[in-house]
């Protein structure tokens, strides 16, 4: 995408605003791809605010234009709304109403109006003050969610700004064609819209790899590199960029013989991927007749279509708390139905796997303060992770829990779904989620509503404790599939988003491989299939040792299925199956990583497409090209 070529779809690469030497920026891989294009800068801290004291006169006025401000954001947010409802993209619109409610929030608003009041500052400058305030809170918290979270304060504040200040809103939803954004963050809206704009790639200042930016640049194909810390400084509207999502770079002002260069590597890359999406309804067996279903994770449903055009077989990981993250009332039943049987629509006739909330930590929706004892600060719980989370926190809260196991079981009559508990911990917290779902099953006879009898019931493995009791869970349970994310975190007790620690975080440690080996030995016994919807799911160089270790479904980002279907096409089964054997009576991850490339090299030859291990993010840097 956005490759700048004269002789295709996208606008000719002209030279650079700017005369600045080539240099290259190194931040983290969020999305891979790559993409040459200018820079269009979205940097809404740039914005100038006028400040002034008031006369006593002048302080309603003040208040009335606040007023008349908001009422106009609101108002461009609907027409928004509309739009895509009118695109048949109404689940995007979610995102937009999470934007109204911050808008109409008394903690915006009501300081804001003290600061005109008390402090005779004008609205401008009391609106930024306020902005200010509350992001500051929010990076006192000490939970990644929060921290990225603040950009959507952000931009509710600026486009009431932008009112005040006659700025307009165009800007922000009208990129050219063919242009690298670059902004500080970008919220959820940010990302979904733009993706309309046929843009070449995405780079910020901020995020990581979970944040918004990322997971939706990911789902829509769109070259992006985040925690770039200074981009927004050094880069101009205008400036030729190198996007390179696959290494996490960024090339400022490039030569024209680097742009050839990548020029090239991006044609062939986009090769390579149109290749693989010709095989995308080949089935993924092995040369030995060992068939694997390969299905997708989505965090929203406009990501469905994208997935089926990747070859995705189903989705086997709908996250369905990342349609609610930013809202601060409930979810009602209601919109737990129309979302899911939006997805079943969608994805048919394959089946989809709904996932029920799993927050707490890094995924933390303003409603969860209502709950009482799940204030989700550092003070309130020391060590989150560990405290109330996923699905202990929707047992202690069972009619939040309700609202979304009755509207999952109304829209299963729309499609072929699977229901799946995260963060099992034994039998005991499944028997009580399986007690609540036949409630919700019961009441809904009562009053006539119909539903699906046949709903297979699943759960995570992502604790050991599921681990080690694996074989009693799997006599409850129609399916299972292994979460690798916080199953490798609880294993090797360390908080996979902690740069201190993240050196530690071994997917190919002994320990994982064995649990996981462990766990699909149970689910086996019991008759059950058993998948993995982690990260390693996706990853090309672990693709021949969960072919070994006898997984029945990968789940993964859909960008990721090509590539695995591809290898799984070239394996045998039966080799597999013996280094998975090898490797499993190894030390260490070093020696476990060495012995697989090896054989994936005399298996294959030395390919680049397997030999990465993609999930290893990089430090914000910065070099000479």
């Amino acid at each position: 995408m956005g490759l700048g070529d004269e002789s295709g779809p996208y606008p000719a690469v002209r030279e650079p605003v700017r005369p600045l030497a080539p240099e290259v920026r190194v931040g983290i891989a969020a999305a891979s791809g790559i993409a040459v294009g200018q820079a269009f800068v979205i940097d809404r801290r740039r914005q100038p605010t006028p400040r002034r004291h008031l006369l006593p006169e002048e302080i309603t006025a003040e208040l009335v234009r606040l007023d008349e401000a908001v009422a106009l954001a609101d108002m461009q947010l609907e027409r928004l709304k509309r739009k895509l409802k009118e695109s048949d993209e109404s689940d995007s619109s979610v995102i937009l109403e999470a934007h109204q409610l911050i808008l109409r929030d008394e903690h915006l608003l009501g300081p804001t109006r003290r600061r005109i009041r008390d402090e005779k500052l004008n609205v401008e400058w009391a609106l930024r003050k306020t902005v200010a305030e509350i992001q500051q809170r929010f990076d006192a918290i000490d939970l990644p969610y929060f921290r990225e979270r603040k950009s959507d304060v952000a931009f509710v504040g600026e486009q009431v700004l932008r009112n005040l200040l006659d700025a307009g809103v165009g800007t922000v939803w009208q990129p050219p064609l063919g242009a690298v954004v670059v902004a500080h963050d970008l919220s959820p809206a940010d990302t979904v819209h733009l993706h309309r704009h046929q843009i070449a790639a995405l780079i910020t200042d901020a995020g990581g790899r979970t944040s918004h930016t990322s997971i939706l640049a990911q789902a829509f194909g769109i070259p992006a590199v985040v925690g770039l810390d200074d981009i927004t400084e050094a880069v101009g509207t205008g400036d030729l960029l190198i996007v390179d999502g696959n290494r996490g770079e960024v090339v400022l002002c490039p030569s024209q013989g680097m742009i050839d260069d990548y020029k090239q590597q991006a044609r062939t890359e986009h090769a390579k991927v149109q290749q693989l999406l010709a095989e995308r309804d080949s089935p993924a067996e092995t040369t030995d007749g060992v068939r694997l279903r390969l299905v997708a994770n989505i965090e929203l449903p406009d990501e469905v279509p994208i997935a089926l055009e990747y070859g995705a077989e189903g989705i086997g990981l709908y996250r369905t708390e990342f349609l609610f993250l930013d809202r601060d009332d409930f979810p009602r039943e209601d919109e737990h139905f129309m979302h899911a049987r939006g997805v079943l629509r969608r994805v048919a006739p394959y089946e989809a796997t709904f996932r029920t909330f799993d927050l707490g930590v890094d995924k933390v929706a303003p409603f969860l303060s209502r709950i009482a004892g799940a204030n989700q600060s550092s003070e309130a719980e020391p060590n989150p992770a560990l405290g109330l989370r996923s699905l202990r926190l929707c047992l202690k809260e069972p009619s939040f829990f309700k609202a979304q196991l009755r509207g999952l079981l109304r829209a299963s009559v729309h499609g072929t779904m699977r229901i799946m508990f995260p963060m099992v911990s034994g039998v005991e917290e499944l028997a009580q989620a399986k007690a609540l779902l036949e409630e919700c099953r019961c009441e809904l006879r009562q009053e006539g509503i119909a539903f699906s009898e046949r709903i297979p019931i699943g759960i995570m493995i992502e604790m050991p404790s599921a681990v080690m009791v694996a074989d009693h869970l799997a006599q409850e349970v129609d399916f299972m599939s292994i979460g690798t994310n916080d199953l490798i975190q609880y294993s090797l007790a360390l908080d996979r988003l902690n740069e201190h620690v993240g050196y530690l975080y071994q997917p190919l440690h002994p320990a994982v491989l064995r649990m996981v080996k462990h766990t699909v030995d149970a689910a086996h016994a019991a008759g059950r299939r058993v998948g993995m919807c982690g990260e390693l799911a996706g990853e090309p160089l672990l693709t021949v040792l969960l072919l070994g270790l006898g997984l029945d479904d990968l789940s993964m980002n859909a960008a990721s299925l090509p590539r695995v279907r591809r290898l799984i096409r070239q394996l045998s089964a039966a080799q597999a199956r013996k280094l998975a054997e090898e490797v499993l009576k190894l030390p260490s991850a070093v020696q476990i990583e060495a012995v697989v490339r090896e054989r994936l090299t005399a298996m294959l030859g030395d390919d680049p497409s397997w030999s990465t291990l993609t999930s290893k993010s990089r430090r914000s840097s910065k070099r000479p090209a």
